[in-house]
């Protein structure tokens, strides 16, 4: 059985038992896990957790309140370049610090069918943190109630408004063609602003940025509230705005849309500003939940 190990454990999130900890800080505000199963699909960062942790916890409550599903399909974008473009992981298992998570296998390779652009690579997901640093989260959950869930991880190195039509509409007719209890996780950050990044499009004072990040921000995430995904990619076109991950989010709104989502809520909303105080690399995060 094919085995995808941690790897960034130990930097972008504990490799030990301060996982436990951090993740037990997150959720101290956590109810009771519940049974309506409204929320379609959910969008949350992929930072280190000491910057956007709780942001992420936020979409996982929303989850685990509303109620756990059987498999996750979690889009998150492709980092490093490697392997193909639009890429399903085949199946086996993923490891973290809190142990295993299977690969629903069935449901990926029916993805890669029913797509016609997606394939099966195991590559493209080998160093890419955006899918792994999700785990965590929903293993922790999972955990508390002494459930079980898989997962089909999808990483995008292309990402524009017909991947997004075309993953949305395929994880929607396998979900339904298999009889799979989905929800939708879009791993992404928003807008990534400073000299690091070679990206400084306004000046301001310092204690202004975040303010100015959050407008740019917040024209994207008014989109993604209206389930308008033309309207997400032509404004991030017209901003130039530097949100990593817009194909998975649009995914997860066609695919929330399809399976009867009517809402959409911005649950918590934060840069990195708040913890680094640095001027020279701020990154805008969200965490969404999209429900029916």
């Amino acid at each position: 059985m094919d085995v995808r190990y941690p790897a960034v454990a130990g930097s972008f999130y504990p490799a030990d038992s301060e996982l436990v900890m951090l993740l037990e800080k997150f959720f101290g505000d956590i109810g009771e896990m519940g049974e309506e199963r409204r929320i379609r699909a959910g969008v949350a960062p992929h930072a280190g957790y000491v910057f956007s942790g709780y942001t992420a916890s936020r979409t996982y409550r929303a989850i685990y309140e509303d109620g756990f599903p059987e498999t996750f399909v979690i889009f998150g974008p492709n980092h490093t370049g490697f392997g193909s473009p639009i890429a399903v992981y085949p199946g086996g298992t993923w490891v973290t610090p809190l142990g295993e998570v299977e690969v629903d296998s069935e449901l990926a390779k029916a993805l890669v069918k029913a797509s016609g652009i997606a394939d099966l690579d195991d590559l493209a997901h080998k160093y890419e943190h955006s899918i792994e640093v999700q785990l965590p989260f929903l293993q922790y959950l999972a955990r508390r109630e002494g459930r079980e869930f898989r997962i089909v991880p999808v990483a995008l190195g292309l990402q524009d408004v017909e991947v997004a039509e075309d993953l949305g509409r395929a994880v929607f007719e396998v979900a339904e063609e298999l009889g799979r209890d989905v929800v939708v996780i879009a791993s992404t950050d928003f807008m990534h602003y400073g000299p690091v990044y070679g990206y400084v499009p306004f000046r301001a004072r310092a204690d202004e940025l975040p303010g100015r990040i959050r407008e740019w921000d917040f024209r994207v995430i008014r989109r993604i509230l209206d389930f308008d995904v033309k309207g997400m990619f032509d404004e991030i076109k017209k901003m130039g705005h530097t949100m990593c991950g817009p194909g998975g989010v649009g995914a997860a709104v066609v695919y929330s849309r399809l399976s009867g989502a009517v809402e959409a809520e911005l649950l918590h909303y934060t840069t990195s500003y708040e913890v680094s105080r640095s001027t020279d690399a701020i990154v805008g995060y969200a965490s969404i939940a999209l429900r029916k």
